[in-house]
């Protein structure tokens, strides 16, 4: 596989924790094998170095390996807590209540839904805003929930099935209600075309909030720096990163060639958090540029690594999402 950016590895795990990394290979040899041996509680970091970025062939097999290692008798530091979480709010956090402010222009009822997600209502409020406001002001028909179920990443992702199929059954019922559902999360919208849709009453369409992204009409200017999506590019959804910048270029940006590569926040903030800071670090590096004005993105998961890490890194541009930089 083809360096993208010289000197270090495609798999950011694989760059960042190496004595740890589980190459495709060992992961195939692993599951053919799965019946004859039992995880231990070691396992879990070679099991759990994984940010599910979508990189490697072997994504689907690595959560059948997380869930054998739970039912194997095994745990993990923060698993007791999200599962409590779970049964008390339906949310990987200990509260579901949406802190967004509920921008003037909503329908309370609509053929469409924005499901934004819990991290996006809970965690990084001012992200979302802006992206409901950008919706309102492209003209979007839409509504959106008093309140939401997680869509079951957080324990898909940990191998944590049983809450999985009790948010997908849930939101299942809520969804069925409507014929589009427009996604803020690329981890949402994963799911719900792959797991959700095959089981579902109806055909509800799908989308992500990327297809909605246009150039502003009014003249920008500045070069920016762009964290586009594993989690869309490495599942299919091949050119959201050239028609991103291609709309950012007509708005007056000009886009800065930063390489393809995690920015560590595929997993959520979970599991081996000493691996997603350091993939974080060492990405806030590639945006570090002094020609550089904004560094931004079009996915919760990573606006969270950007807001954060590139305050921590003190880097030089400003991280800005994309919804402000096209308002």
């Amino acid at each position: 596989m083809k360096e993208r950016i010289k000197g270090r590895k495609n798999y950011p795990t694989e760059e960042i924790d190496l004595k740890n990394f589980l190459s495709d290979e060992k992961i195939r040899e692993l599951i053919q094998k799965k019946d004859n041996f039992k995880f231990n509680e070691d396992d879990y970091y070679k099991l759990y170095n994984c940010v599910d970025c979508g990189e490697c062939e072997t994504e689907e097999e690595r959560i059948q390996l997380k869930e054998k290692f739970i039912e194997d008798g095994n745990t993990f530091e923060g698993l007791k807590e999200l599962r409590e979480c779970f049964e008390k709010c339906r949310t990987p956090y200990p509260s579901k209540k949406m802190r967004i402010r509920r921008p003037e222009g909503i329908p309370e009822k609509s053929d469409t839904l924005y499901f934004m997600g819990c991290l996006s209502t809970i965690r990084i409020p001012r992200y979302t805003e802006h992206s409901l406001q950008y919706l309102l002001n492209q003209g979007i028909d839409f509504t959106i929930l008093d309140e939401e179920i997680c869509c079951g990443w957080p324990w898909f992702a940990s191998g944590s099935m049983e809450e999985f199929e009790t948010c997908k059954n849930e939101n299942i019922e809520i969804f069925n209600q409507f014929k589009k559902i427009i996604c803020l999360c690329p981890a949402c919208y994963f799911l719900f075309n792959k797991y959700y849709l095959p089981e579902m009453e109806k055909k509800v369409e799908f989308v992500y909030i990327s297809d909605y992204l246009r150039s502003s009409e009014d003249k920008k200017e500045g070069k920016v720096g762009v964290q586009h999506l594993c989690q869309l590019l490495n599942r299919g959804k091949e050119g959201v990163d050239k028609m991103v910048n291609k709309i950012l270029q007509k708005s007056g940006y000009e886009v800065e060639d930063i390489p393809m590569w995690c920015c560590g926040g595929g997993i959520g903030y979970m599991h081996r958090t000493d691996i997603i800071e350091a993939i974080a670090r060492k990405r806030m590096e590639d945006f570090n540029k002094t020609n550089i004005k904004y560094a931004t993105t079009y996915c919760p998961s990573c606006w969270w690594i950007l807001a954060r890490f590139s305050k921590i890194c003190k880097i030089e541009p400003k991280a800005k999402d994309i919804f402000e930089l096209l308002m």
